[in-house]
């Protein structure tokens, strides 16, 4: 498993400078005139970030939960760091990375605003962690990635802080920054095992499964006595095909730590895509049994959701994901619940490969002749404002999660009016959606964007113009898959085979996988049943 970090748009990290800080960067090294009353472990000469805290216990607890965390231990973290807080209630730190690792929205917005109210009791270079690490949180990226580059200019040779980038940009898809960024962390500490893991996941992304495999094997040759070594190397074989042995790794992991969650969804997650969906749902239940919290259990009942939709059985799924909704909207969940309803709209424009490509006849909704402003709704459609509606009335969410579910719904509400023919429609959600896009410097939201313009694009018959779209949104398979047809269509066979080939090797358990699941036969004759001519 892979340490999580929230994403931001890859062109901010280059643009945004030290100047875009103001007044809260510093000109000179922090020192004990900055704090009053409270002693700060400064880096100043160790070349790493100082941390504040009037308590060694509370410091202890802190670096502790901080490996739990690189170690994909969220538990066992989350626990270390509500008793730094509890021992010391002032430590900022502290506060900060529950508000940014807990699956609770109530105690993240909590802690947050603990963390920011006591900025002001800590070093400037801790102001920089939590501006960073809120900024991002609160669609403030400007200031969260300035405050991110004047860490990294400020301590250049702290490992922590280069692995931390060298994850964002992993999750935001700039893979060779990211290999850079880390391969400095290991050079720095050649033991530095979470480096070492997220840097075989870098490998891996960009199919260097050699570099990869021998990243997790020396991953696990640090810890070998820790579960997610062998977890992760079981990921990186299932991103490699290689399903048997990937199970026998996860395994490996649970006889390590039984109460290993990853490692029982990863077993889960593999026999379903290896298929075998009634295994897998015995397996995502087990996987349930060991998640210490409910937003994990109900995104495990989620993934099991997505068996049915592998399994062709639409029913099955549709039943599915209501009782995610009705679980999500019970504990409080809006995030998850909008989600499912989201799924719950996909099914009914989303059966078959054709429906991926061409439009229907914009009948689907006609007004009736005795209902003159009011038109019939499709079920998607129905879903889909009920999605919006809980996203925009949740309160104990952060703004990013909420503006990121948004745009998903949007883009989900664009492709569907384009797939029954009504193209108005869908410029108009385009217009909302790009305006969005314009305004929250979202990854999340940016690919939404190009995902919903190079969809409808297609619809029309507009290859050229969706190609370029496409190309942008490159780890969603629907987009992929939309490509290679675009391409095609525009007489590019050989990008057309080598993004079609992209497509079926795709092994990650995603939803928008789960619903290509029948294109694993498919080869060069796919296209032959899906033709339609340009608008």
């Amino acid at each position: 498993m892979l340490l999580a970090l929230a994403v931001v748009p890859a062109s901010l990290w280059a643009q945004t400078t030290i100047q875009d800080r103001g007044d809260q960067s510093p000109s000179k090294p922090p020192t004990e005139s900055n704090v009053p009353s409270r002693a700060a472990e400064a880096g100043a000469n160790t070349g790493t970030l100082p941390v504040t805290t009037s308590a060694k216990d509370a410091r202890a607890l802190y670096d502790a939960g901080v490996v739990s965390w690189e170690n994909l231990q969220l538990d066992s973290a989350l626990k270390r760091w509500r008793t730094a807080v509890n021992i010391d209630p002032d430590f900022a730190l502290a506060h900060l990375m529950l508000a940014y690792c807990t699956p609770d929205p109530a105690e993240e917005k909590a802690e947050r605003r603990k963390a920011e109210s006591l900025a002001g009791k800590v070093t400037p270079d801790e102001r920089l962690l939590i501006a960073w690490f809120d900024g991002v949180r609160e669609n403030n990226y400007v200031a969260g990635i300035a405050a991110m580059n004047d860490l990294l200019q400020r301590y250049p040779q702290d490992k922590q802080l280069l692995m931390w980038s060298g994850s964002w940009l992993f999750h935001q898809q700039e893979y060779e920054r990211a290999q850079n960024k880390l391969e400095k962390a290991v050079a720095l500490d050649p033991s530095f095992a979470s480096a070492w893991n997220d840097l075989g996941y870098v490998y891996a992304l960009q199919s260097d499964y050699g570099r990869a495999l021998a990243a997790m094997q020396h991953y696990v040759e640090l810890l070998p006595n820790e579960p997610n070594p062998q977890d992760s190397y079981g990921e990186i074989l299932r991103m490699a095909g290689r399903y048997d042995e990937a199970i026998e790794h996860y395994r490996t992991a649970l006889r390590i730590d039984p109460n290993f969650h990853s490692s029982q969804l990863g077993i889960a997650d593999t026999y379903s895509l290896m298929g075998q969906q009634r295994r897998a749902r015995v397996e995502y239940f087990n996987a349930r049994v060991l998640a210490t919290d409910r937003l994990t259990e109900l995104q495990d009942l989620m993934q099991s959701a997505f068996s049915y939709v592998r399994g062709r059985d639409i029913l099955g799924a549709d039943g599915a994901f209501e009782e995610v909704v009705q679980q999500a909207h019970r504990t409080g969940l809006p995030v998850l619940e909008a989600e499912a309803w989201r799924m719950r709209a996909r099914l009914h424009f989303i059966n078959q490969t054709d429906d991926l490509l061409n439009a229907g006849a914009p009948e689907t909704r006609r007004r009736l002749p005795f209902l003159r402003k009011k038109q019939v709704q499709t079920p998607e459609a129905e879903y889909l404002d009920t999605a919006e509606q809980v996203i925009r009335s949740a309160k104990a969410i952060s703004e990013s999660d909420r503006q990121d579910e948004l745009a998903n719904i949007l883009c989900e509400r664009a492709q569907a009016d384009a797939r029954h023919g009504l193209f108005a429609e869908a410029e108009q959600v385009l217009a909302s959606l790009e305006k969005m896009a314009n305004q929250v410097p979202s990854v999340t939201v940016q690919h939404a964007f190009n995902e919903a313009k190079g969809a409808v694009l297609v619809y029309e018959g507009k290859y050229e113009q969706a190609i370029p779209l496409l190309e942008q949104d490159n780890d969603n398979v629907f987009s992929q898959f939309r490509l290679a047809y675009a391409a095609q269509k525009a007489g590019k066979a050989q990008s057309a085979k080598e993004h079609l080939a992209e497509v079926i090797e795709y092994r990650q358990p995603t939803p928008e996988q789960a619903f290509m699941t029948p294109l694993r036969s498919l080869d060069g004759n796919t296209w032959a049943s899906s033709e339609t001519q340009p608008r």
